[in-house]
């Protein structure tokens, strides 16, 4: 489970190399790493955390009735704060990092390339990149599928405002992270 993102970085490395572009040239460049996209990454993930907590979940359960969103991968945990850090640590420095270069900064930039250069190029490649990460996440079960997407088009918006750096990503993604696995954590959700 925690080595399919190293391998398939390595593999997208390797695609990169072969046409002469790096991990800079889909938007992730160490020089693009600051405090403030640090803090407002981080704040924006905060508040669309709680905006997804206390508004956009209940009104999906609300208006699509499905069987309650599937936690059990993270039942372990509820009980063991090693477990939950050691997690928070996982996703911050592997599994975000991974998600972000992959589906925002490689998919979305090559969808777009392959769209062409309309108006529509990035919506439409916006919109696939969201329904692709939404159903990566598939095994949450509907209503996170549909909660994934909205937060999928959402951070593709995200990145078209912070012109492809993708380090705002990632920290709005790791907040919003932290935020949720506390709920997990904490048996609210």
């Amino acid at each position: 489970m925690f080595l399919y993102p190293l391998v398939v970085l390595a593999l997208l490395w390797f695609y990169l190399k072969l046409y002469n572009q790096n991990f800079s040239s889909i938007g992730f460049r160490f020089s693009d790493l600051s405090i403030r996209a640090f803090f407002i990454g981080g704040a924006i993930g905060l508040a669309y955390a709680g905006l997804q907590f206390w508004a956009i979940g209940p009104l999906i359960d609300k208006i699509f009735q499905f069987k309650p969103a599937n936690y059990h991968d993270f039942d372990f945990i509820k009980h063991n704060v090693v477990s939950y850090l050691l997690l928070l640590l996982l996703a911050a420095v592997l599994v975000i990092p991974y998600e972000e270069i992959v589906f925002r900064g490689f998919i979305l930039t090559k969808i777009k390339n392959m769209v062409g250069s309309s108006k529509w190029a990035f919506a439409i490649s916006g919109f696939i990149t969201a329904v692709l990460f939404a159903l990566y996440h598939y095994q949450e079960g509907p209503a996170s599928v549909i909660s994934i997407f909205i937060f999928a088009s959402f951070i593709t918006w995200l990145y078209k405002i912070f012109r492809g750096n993708l380090w705002y990503l990632i920290f709005f993604h790791l907040l919003y992270d932290v935020f949720m696995l506390t709920a997990i954590r904490l048996g609210y959700l």
